[in-house]
């Protein structure tokens, strides 16, 4: 088969593959003499798409000529912004400009008409239609801008998106200049991190350092001559990573509108329990309303990483949001961090899926002893893998009473994740052709993981495996892609984590098969991480065959992973939307509570 040169895409939900990458530096020529007179009809910032196979690929062009053509492009779906593009040639109607130093050697080359460009797009000798016309600029709430603000110094507000596997962490630094010294804060606010302290903050010259010392973060970089951007790397844990910040004008309002605000209009409790098999504590919040009880109650059960009682993620609180909706409507609800982080005692690193379901199962007790709770309406909602961990403690506790499954899983591990892999990949522009290479790559090293017991055994051969297969790039793709041993490194040892190895060899299915409580089954059809049609029939059959004739399932348009409404699915988005967790699909989950309980 032949090998197609192509960017590299990891994604956070534990999948390997390599995705076309549109990445872009900078070199720009080529104008006629007509063109010095007035603005020429290409300058200004453009809007369209690549039409791939199966999906339009995002593409917003910005153009200007002074004394030479310069253009930059963003790809939002790939996280680029700003990138300055090469070779700008501009011949009456006809237009042309490259992108040095991607795989694949990509090109755009196409003609005015009528307000649009049209033309083709190349890349490693595959040839793609792509379209143009002329938009208005528009930046999203939050969203990082392909521009900086030009100024002076290093005083002032700054964003930039680090790009970390599939995710986007956007950080926002505040510095201001007191006397001699620089003091200010560091926010991650795809993290919910806010106002982390800057330890330090120097300027020579053009050299900029930025260290957060509380966190082990170091950012040094350059400042460009006009002040608008400082270019360098973020350094943390041993890794680098590329990073531009740029410098704004005010800093962004973050504010998520179903966010609740204090005072709310049922009670809020701090809790601990203990999970005495595991020795260990954990820690959550229990809301339940003010009307008299006992009151049924869910438990909120997270989706895969290390995740807060809230379920933290791009900027959203879901699990906050679902919590205030459910108590609004007569449901108490327990969220809880996940072992080992926040302030839950334990160690996130060893635990597998079963440990999980063994907190869990610690959470039921415990709300057995609340008297304003009902101990025969205790249910489980679990997100993602979440809505694997439910159903294990449904069969193991008699006193779950029902299910709710937020993107639930119910196929198994091994055919989930090679799917959410290929629909991640279509989606940020990959053909059939790359899909494929990759899908035999990530089989590789689901076999190699599962291979053998000696874990130092299998790093040496993924890592050597993934090695070989970025030996074809040159040092400088590999540097615009981002790729470094350090990143390679944190894939290499997430893949080979006890935790993956037991993940992708579980079977929801058999498990759902013995669940007898009323489910609730729902997802969003756009969702790219749990396949909305393969994972609900699945479910289905699983409760079928089981005899339970207790459950619904239901598919929601346009909503993603998070149940956002969103345009694409894809996990770049999630940050940008407002919206957190959709209100239909709020209501389809407390109504059905409800509706098993007849309250009110």
């Amino acid at each position: 088969m032949k090998k197609t040169k192509n960017n590299i895409f990891i994604s956070q939900f534990i999948t390997i593959c390599l995705v076309i990458g549109l990445s872009v530096l900078v070199n720009s020529s080529g104008q006629t003499s007509e063109e010095s007179d007035g603005e020429h009809l290409m300058s200004g910032y453009w809007s369209g798409a690549i039409l791939l196979p199966g999906t339009e690929l995002e593409i917003n062009v910005d153009l200007a000529h002074k004394e030479d053509w310069k253009g930059t492009i963003d790809i939002p779906v790939q996280q680029l912004r700003g990138f300055k593009l090469g070779d700008i040639v501009v011949e009456e109607e006809k237009i042309s400009f490259s992108m040095p130093n991607i795989p694949g050697d990509p090109k755009f080359s196409g003609k005015l008409a009528n307000g649009v460009i049209t033309g083709d797009f190349t890349q490693s000798g595959q040839n793609f239609k792509f379209r143009l016309a002329k938009a208005e600029k528009k930046i999203k709430q939050g969203e990082t801008p392909s521009k900086g603000v030009p100024g002076d110094g290093l005083d002032g507000i700054w964003q930039g998106s680090l790009r970390v596997n599939a995710f986007e962490l956007r950080l926002l630094f505040k510095l201001n200049k007191n006397d001699k010294d620089f003091k200010g804060t560091m926010s991650s606010i795809d993290q919910n991190a806010n106002d982390i302290p800057v330890s330090k903050a120097t300027e020579n010259g053009r050299e900029i350092l930025i260290e957060v010392q509380s966190i082990g973060g170091i950012f040094e970089g350059k400042l460009s001559a006009d002040g608008s951007e400082i270019e360098g790397q973020w350094k943390q844990g041993g890794q680098k990573f590329p990073l531009k910040i740029l410098r704004l004008e005010r800093a962004p309002d973050l504010a998520r509108p179903q966010e609740p605000k204090k005072p709310y209009p049922y009670t809020e409790e701090e809790v601990v329990f203990r999970n005495p098999r595991a020795s260990i504590k954990l820690a959550g919040t229990l809301t339940y309303p003010k009307t008299k009880g006992p009151h049924p109650v869910a438990v909120l059960i997270s989706g895969s990483g290390a995740q807060d009682r809230d379920e933290s993620v791009m900027g959203h609180k879901p699990f906050l949001v679902l919590a205030d909706h459910l108590t609004r409507q007569g449901i108490a609800v327990l969220r809880f961090d996940d072992r080992g982080t926040a302030e839950s005692e334990g160690d996130f690193s060893k635990a597998l899926v079963k440990d999980f379901a063994d907190d869990v199962l610690s959470a039921v007790e415990f709300l057995k002893t609340r008297p304003e709770l009902n101990p025969k309406q205790i249910g489980l909602i679990g997100h993602s893998e979440g809505g694997i961990v439910a159903p294990m403690v449904a069969v193991e506790s008699k006193d779950v009473a029902f299910i709710v499954m937020l993107a639930g899983v119910g196929v198994p591990m091994s055919e989930l994740l090679p799917k959410q892999s290929a629909d991640l990949m279509r989606v940020m522009g990959a053909t059939d052709e790359i899909i494929e290479q990759q899908m035999e790559i990530q089989s590789k090293i689901f076999e190699i993981a599962l291979g053998e017991e000696d874990v130092s055994k299998i790093q040496d051969r993924i890592r050597s495996m993934l090695n070989n297969s970025l030996a074809e790039f040159s040092a400088d793709e590999l540097k615009t892609m981002g790729i470094s041993d350090s990143h390679i490194e944190t894939q290499v040892r997430t893949v080979t984590s006890p935790w993956f190895r037991d993940l992708i060899t579980i079977d929801p299915a058999p498990t759902l098969e013995k669940v007898q409580v009323p489910v609730l089954a729902i997802n969003g059809k756009k969702d790219l991480q749990v396949a909305c049609d393969e994972n609900l029939d699945a479910i289905k059959e699983a409760l079928t065959k089981g005899g339970n004739k207790q459950f619904k399932v239901q598919a929601f348009d346009d909503l993603n992973h998070l149940f956002q409404k969103c345009k694409t699915g894809a996990i770049t988005e999630y940050g940008t939307i407002e919206e957190t967790f959709n209100a239909n699909a709020l209501k389809t989950v407390s109504s059905w509570i409800n509706n098993i309980y007849n309250a009110e």
